[in-house]
């Protein structure tokens, strides 16, 4: 496919966009929100286009649990708009079953795909590009699915968090990328470690969140997306499943760079991003900054792009709280400003 349109994204960069205005999950500003972000960024795609959305799990569509498909409806409307054709544009997902089907259907992608006229994929049954890395920690060797390798690859997660990762964004929503599935579950602790789980280790956090962080930073040296998407627009805070509330912050934030794009959402959803396990050993690791003063920020309003001038106006109404597996909730640092912030209401 010939060059379609180079516009304003740049590699090293953040975006942050807000929908200016309240919409229930099955709304238009979805899709508007979808459209507007990826046509204020306009990357250059040379390729075909597969998105992967966050569909791990049986959800409905406005359960605030998987990416909404109405927001990737909204960018096949760009893609389609700039000359791609829709025999070019996919949908792929490696969830927890085999069988994708039942995921799509109940998600509502199986409706966007008949729509459309795109293609939906199961990754469990895609074929796997090994990858041999020498000098990871965990992963030493693991399989990537070739659907995402080798066309333009955009990772649309959604904004939750995670009984275990904290927040569960751009680098974890690659797990689903991994084939073939049964190597795919990098939050299983090794048995050679026995019953270690909640020993301290020196990053400040218990074994078994460390593991997970370093397999996940492993894995973003070989499952590598060309464009991040975080669709925001209501997230989701507890385990990342069915056990948490929905928030409301109309946010969607993107970048090429899933560190530091996961860095600035775990920000605005007010934590504070050096306190994450995964991010923190992402930076000593050397795959993308997470001091959001160093960050180089913009924002997108009415179809503009400019440099942002206070990131805290894109902050969640209410922090957002991660819940353990046994529903406790776990004290996860805040950012100086949204502390601020608790401490005004009381």
């Amino acid at each position: 496919m010939e060059n379609i349109m180079s516009g304003h994204f740049i590699d090293n960069a953040v975006y942050v966009y807000k929908l200016n205005y309240n919409c229930g999950p099955l709304s238009d500003g979805m899709a508007q929100a979808g459209y507007e972000f990826l046509k204020a960024l306009s990357p250059d795609i040379k390729k075909r286009v597969v998105m992967k959305p966050n569909v791990t799990v049986p959800s409905d569509i406005d359960s605030g649990i998987i990416t909404h498909p109405a927001f990737i409806s909204g960018m096949i409307d760009y893609l389609k708009e700039i000359g791609i054709k829709p025999d070019d544009i996919m949908v792929a997902e490696g969830g927890g079953d085999n069988i994708m089907d039942e995921y799509y259907d109940k998600g509502g992608y199986t409706e966007v795909a008949r729509k459309q006229g795109i293609k939906l994929v199961n990754l469990n049954l895609d074929e796997s590009i090994v990858h041999k890395m020498p000098s990871a920690e965990y992963l030493k060797e693991i399989g990537i699915a070739k659907t995402v390798k080798e066309n333009y690859f955009i990772n649309v997660p959604k904004l939750k968090t995670h009984n275990l990762a904290v927040t569960t964004l751009c680098m974890k929503n690659l797990m689903g990328t991994i084939t073939p599935p049964e190597i795919r579950h990098l939050c299983a602790f090794p048995k050679e470690y026995g019953n270690r789980w909640h020993e301290i280790t020196p990053s400040g956090i218990e074994l078994r969140e460390e593991v997970l962080c370093r397999r996940l930073c492993d894995l973003a040296k070989a499952s590598v997306p060309d464009l991040n998407i975080v669709e925001g627009i209501v997230g989701r805070d507890g385990t990342a499943f069915h056990h948490g509330k929905n928030i409301q912050t109309n946010l969607v934030v993107g970048g090429k760079n899933p560190t530091s794009v996961d860095a600035v959402t775990s920000y605005l959803m007010g934590f504070e991003p050096s306190a994450i396990g995964y991010l923190k050993i992402a930076f000593q690791r050397g795959l993308g900054e997470i001091d959001i003063e160093k960050i180089k920020i913009y924002e997108i309003n009415d179809g503009s792009v400019k440099i942002c001038d206070d990131i805290n106006k894109y902050m969640s109404p209410i922090p957002f709280e991660v819940l353990a597996w046994d529903k406790h909730a776990r004290d996860i640092p805040l950012n100086k400003e949204m502390l601020r912030r608790q401490q005004v209401l009381v």
